[in-house]
C-alpha cells in the first residue's frame, strides 16, 4: 500500500454466537408464559469487538462504522445510531435488512448492536434527542422511571458540559445475561435489568437509587469516554473516575432531597481508601500491555480513587474553575484521544495558570497509595506539626515496607489540608510532595481543646491526633454531634477504625468513639460504623467475640430503632436509614427485630400481607435463616418466578442466608446449570454465601472443586475469577486458611484477577494480626460499656 492513497478492504468472516457474556454472544430469558426466547447481544470493552468482526481493536483507532444487519422479521435491531432503512431480503420473506446511518468517530469498544423482540418506550429531551427504553415485553412497564431519569440527567449534562449531546438518539437496553452494571456505548446503552428496570412498590429506595446512579454513569460517559477518550488503557480512568463522579451531580440535579453528594463518601471515598491502603493497590494511571492486565483495572481504584480525587480537586480549585476545564478539555477534543495530562492543562488553563494542577494532582494518579496527615503538638505551646506519611493498612507486619514498588514521588503528596477547631477556626494549608515541604508548623489558639482534620471528609487520606485530642473529639460527639457535619463524623469512625486495624491506635478509640452513635440520626455515619462492626464480628465469630460485638450493635442501635419503627415513612434518606438499621437490629439478634421480622415473613408466606419494598432484603434473609427446607423452597420458587429484576435479586441473597450446610451446598450446585442460576449471577451466589458464617468453607470448597468449569463459563474469565476468589475469602482470619489459600493459588493462574488474589491475601494477613492482638481487647471494651447499660438499666 502507497502512503497517501486511500484502500477500501472487503473482508468475510464467519462468527459462531456463543453463550458468553462478551463478544457478540447469545442471551435468553422467558417470557409471562414460560415460553424461553433469544435474543443477541453485545459486550466489546475492552477487547472484546476482535472477536465479533476483523479490527483494530485499540481505543486510539477512532473509525465511523456502517452496520448492516440481517435478521428475522419477526425481531428487532439495534445499533449505536438510528436505523436509516429496513428493505426486504430477497428469496427470503421472512427477513429483513436493517441498514443504520454511519456513526460518529469512535473506538471499537462502543460499537454495539442487538437482535431482539423487545418493546419500547421514548420522549425527547428539550435539544430534540430521543431516549428510548428498550426491555422484554412484560418487563417494559417497570421502564417509566428510567426514562424519565434519562431524559432529565441527558438534559442537565448538556448545560453542565456546555456541549450537546451529539446523537440524534440515546437507547437504553435491559439484557437479561450481562456481566457488569452496563456498559456505556455510544447511543446505545447495555443494562443488567437490575440498573434500569423499577417496579413501584416492589423496588426499594436503594433499588431506585441504583437505577439512577447507573443511568447516570453511563449517561456521564458520553462525553466523557465516548466523545473524548483515553488514548489507552492506562488512562481508563478518565473514563470511569470522572463517571463515577458525575453520577452523583447527575441524580443530585434530578432528585435533590436524596442528597446523592452526602452519600458520595460513604459510596466512592471510603471503600477506595479501604482498597488503596493496601500494599497490592496500583496507581490510577498504570502501564498495560496485555488484555487480561487491562480488566483488572476495572476496580476500585480507576472507578472510586478516580471520582475521589476529581472531588477533592473541585473543592482546592472551586467548583467554577473545574467545571470551566471540564468544557475546555471536552470542546478542544472531541473525537479525539486524550492522556491525563491533557486534563490538568485544561485545569490549570481555566484558573488562568494560576494553579499547577499537573504538579499536585501527578502525585496522586502516577503513585499509588494515600497520606496519612498527622497531627502533633509541640510541647504545650500553641505550635502544632502537621505531616504526612503514606497509610498502609498492613504497615505494622514484618517486611511490609521492604517490598514497596519504587515511586516518583517517593509516596509524598501535594496535599490540601483542610481542618477546623472547637473555637470554629477553619483553615486549608498544602503539603508539598518534596522533602523540604513535607510538613507545616502552625500557630493555633492555646484555648482549642480539639482539632478535626480533613473537613467533610473531602481530602482523599485519613487523619491521626494525639490521645488526648482523640478524647475531646470523643467528648464533644457526645456532647453536641452538630458541630460536625455527617460526613465530618463518618470520617471520625473510619479513621478511628482503620488507624486501629493498622495497629496504629487502641481498640478503646473506636470503640469510645461509636457510643455517640447511641444520639446519631444520619444515614452515612451510621453506614461507615455498621460496616466495621460488622466486620469485627465476622473477623471474631470464631470466639466470644462475635456475639459480644453483636451486644453491642444492639445497645448501640436500640434507640434509632425505637425511633425509626417499621413503617414506609419519611424522607429518602431516612427510607434507607431504616433499612440499614432495621437489618442491623436483626443480624445483631435484637429479639423484637427478629420476631417482627419473622412474623413478617410468615404473614407473607401465607399470604396474609404484603411485604414492604424497603425489608425485603432482610425479611426474607431472616425467614430462610430462621426456617427450614419449606422457607428456602418457597424462596426458591419465587426467585425461578418473579418477572421484577429487583425483587429477584432480594431473593437470590436471601438464598444465602440459610443455616443448614446441605441446603447451601445444594444452592451452590444450582450455579453449575444456567437454568436455575444465570453466570451473571454465579459470583453473588458465591460471595454472598461466603459471607454467611455457615457458608464460607463451603463456597471456598465448591470455587476449588469447579475451578475449570467456572473459569469455562466466563469465557476468558481469569480476572472473574479472581475476584470471586477474593471476595470468597476475604474474611479469613487464620493462619490456617491463609496456607490453604497460597498453596491454591501457586497452582492456579489468575491472570488479569492475580491482583485481587494478592490484595485478599494481604487483608487475610491483617485479619490474622488484628485477631491475635486484638479479640481480647475488643472483648473487655464492648463489655464494659455493655455491662454498663445494663447496670444503669
Amino acid at each position: 500500500m502507497k502512503p497517501g492513497k486511500t484502500y477500501s478492504i472487503r473482508l468475510k468472516f464467519m462468527y459462531n454466537l456463543t453463550e458468553g457474556l462478551d463478544g457478540f454472544y447469545l442471551s435468553t430469558y422467558k417470557d409471562k408464559d414460560g415460553q424461553v426466547r433469544t435474543l443477541a447481544t453485545t459486550h466489546f470493552e475492552p477487547t472484546s469487538a476482535r472477536k465479533a468482526f476483523p479490527c483494530f481493536d485499540e481505543p486510539q483507532l477512532k473509525a465511523k462504522f456502517l452496520i448492516t444487519i440481517t435478521h428475522s422479521r419477526s425481531l428487532q435491531s439495534f445499533s449505536n445510531m438510528p436505523k436509516k432503512e429496513e428493505s426486504d431480503v430477497r428469496g427470503k420473506n421472512d427477513q429483513v435488512r436493517s441498514e443504520f446511518m454511519e456513526s460518529l468517530e469512535m473506538s471499537t469498544y462502543l460499537v454495539a448492536f442487538v437482535v431482539c423482540d423487545f418493546d419500547i418506550i421514548e420522549k425527547k429531551t428539550d435539544s430534540n434527542v430521543t431516549i428510548r427504553v428498550i426491555a422484554a415485553h412484560d418487563k417494559i412497564s417497570q421502564a417509566k422511571f428510567a426514562l424519565d431519569q434519562a431524559v432529565q440527567i441527558t438534559q442537565n449534562y448538556e448545560r453542565y458540559f456546555g456541549i450537546p449531546f451529539p446523537l440524534p438518539k440515546q437507547d437504553l437496553i435491559a439484557i437479561p445475561d450481562f456481566e457488569a452494571g452496563a456498559m456505556e456505548n455510544w447511543g446505545l446503552i447495555t443494562y443488567r435489568e437490575t440498573a434500569l428496570l423499577n417496579e413501584e412498590g416492589v423496588s426499594s429506595s436503594l433499588d431506585t437509587q441504583w437505577v439512577a446512579v447507573v443511568i447516570a454513569h453511563e449517561l456521564a460517559h458520553q462525553w466523557f469516554g465516548n466523545l473524548v477518550t483515553m488514548q489507552w488503557w492506562n488512562d481508563l480512568w478518565l473514563n470511569e473516575g470522572f463517571a463515577s463522579w458525575m453520577e452523583y451531580k447527575g441524580v443530585d440535579e434530578v432528585e435533590p432531597d436524596w442528597k446523592m453528594m452526602d452519600q458520595f463518601w460513604i459510596n466512592e471515598v471510603e471503600p477506595a481508601l479501604d482498597l488503596d491502603s493496601l500494599q497490592s493497590s496500583h496507581p490510577i494511571s498504570v502501564q498495560v500491555q496485555e488484555p487480561s492486565e487491562i480488566s483488572a483495572l476495572f476496580d476500585y481504584i480507576s472507578y472510586r480513587k478516580g471520582a475521589s480525587i476529581i472531588h477533592m480537586l473541585e473543592q482546592f480549585l472551586g467548583e467554577e474553575h473545574l467545571r470551566k476545564g471540564l468544557e475546555i478539555y471536552l470542546k478542544k477534543n472531541k473525537f479525539k484521544n486524550t492522556v491525563t495530562k491533557d486534563l490538568w492543562n485544561a485545569c490549570t488553563e481555566a484558573t488562568n495558570n494560576t494553579k499547577d494542577v499537573m504538579g499536585m494532582m501527578n502525585t496522586w494518579t502516577l503513585q499509588m497509595g494515600y497520606p496519612l496527615i498527622i497531627f502533633s503538638r509541640i510541647g504545650n505551646s500553641s505550635v502544632w506539626n502537621i505531616t504526612q506519611s503514606r497509610f498502609l493498612l498492613a504497615g505494622q507486619l514484618n517486611g511490609t515496607n521492604s517490598s514497596l514498588p519504587a515511586s516518583p514521588y517517593n509516596y509524598k503528596w501535594n496535599v490540601p489540608v483542610s481542618f477546623k477547631t472547637n473555637l470554629g477556626h477553619s483553615r486549608e494549608i498544602l503539603l508539598g510532595s518534596k522533602d523540604n515541604d513535607t510538613s507545616k508548623v502552625v500557630t493555633l489558639d492555646e484555648k482549642i481543646k480539639w482539632i478535626k482534620g480533613n473537613t467533610d471528609g473531602v481530602g482523599f487520606y485519613r487523619v491521626n491526633y494525639p490521645t488526648q485530642i482523640w478524647t475531646m473529639l470523643i467528648n464533644q460527639l457526645n456532647t453536641d454531634l452538630s458541630v460536625f457535619s455527617g460526613a465530618d463524623r463518618a470520617q471520625l469512625i473510619d479513621d478511628a477504625f482503620s488507624l486501629c486495624m493498622a495497629g496504629l491506635l487502641p481498640v478503646s478509640v473506636p470503640v469510645s468513639l461509636s457510643t455517640y452513635l447511641v444520639k446519631e440520626t444520619d444515614l452515612v455515619p451510621w453506614k461507615i460504623a455498621l460496616r466495621h462492626l460488622k466486620s469485627w464480628k465476622a473477623l471474631l465469630s470464631d470466639g466470644p467475640g462475635g456475639s459480644a460485638v453483636d451486644a453491642f450493635i444492639s445497645f448501640l442501635v436500640e434507640n434509632i430503632y425505637k425511633k425509626l419503627g417499621w413503617f414506609e415513612a419519611g424522607t429518602h434518606e431516612q427510607r434507607l436509614l431504616r433499612t440499614v438499621v432495621l437489618s442491623a437490629a436483626v443480624d445483631a439478634g435484637l429479639k423484637d427485630a427478629v420476631d417482627r421480622s419473622k412474623q413478617i415473613f410468615t404473614d407473607v408466606m401465607d399470604n396474609q400481607s404484603k411485604i414492604s419494598s424497603e425489608l425485603q432484603g432482610f425479611v426474607y434473609c431472616t425467614g430462610v435463616r430462621e426456617g427450614g427446607e419449606e422457607e428456602w423452597n418457597w424462596i426458591f420458587k419465587k426467585y425461578i418466578s418473579t418477572n421484577i429484576p429487583a425483587e429477584k435479586s432480594h431473593f437470590l441473597k436471601a438464598l444465602a442466608c440459610s443455616k443448614d450446610i446441605f441446603t447451601l451446598q445444594r444452592f451452590l450446585d444450582k450455579t453449575l446449570d444456567k437454568s436455575q442460576i444465570r453466570h451473571q449471577d454465579v459470583k453473588s451466589v458465591l460471595t454472598s454465601t461466603a459471607m454467611n458464617p455457615a457458608g464460607t468453607l463451603l463456597a471456598w470448597r465448591q470455587y476449588r472443586k469447579f475451578w475449570d468449569r467456572y473459569n469455562k463459563m466466563f469465557g476468558d474469565g481469569m480476572t472473574n475469577m479472581g475476584n470471586i476468589g477474593a471476595g470468597i475469602i476475604s474474611t479469613f482470619s487464620s493462619s490456617f486458611d491463609l496456607e490453604q489459600v497460597e498453596d491454591f493459588f501457586e497452582k492456579h493462574e489468575t491472570g488479569g484477577g492475580k491482583r485481587a488474589i494478592d490484595q485478599a491475601v494481604e487483608k487475610i494477613k491483617v485479619n490474622i494480626r488484628f485477631v491475635e492482638l486484638s479479640a481480647e481487647s475488643v472483648v473487655g471494651e464492648v463489655n464494659i460499656i455493655v455491662n454498663r447499660r445494663k447496670n444503669l438499666a
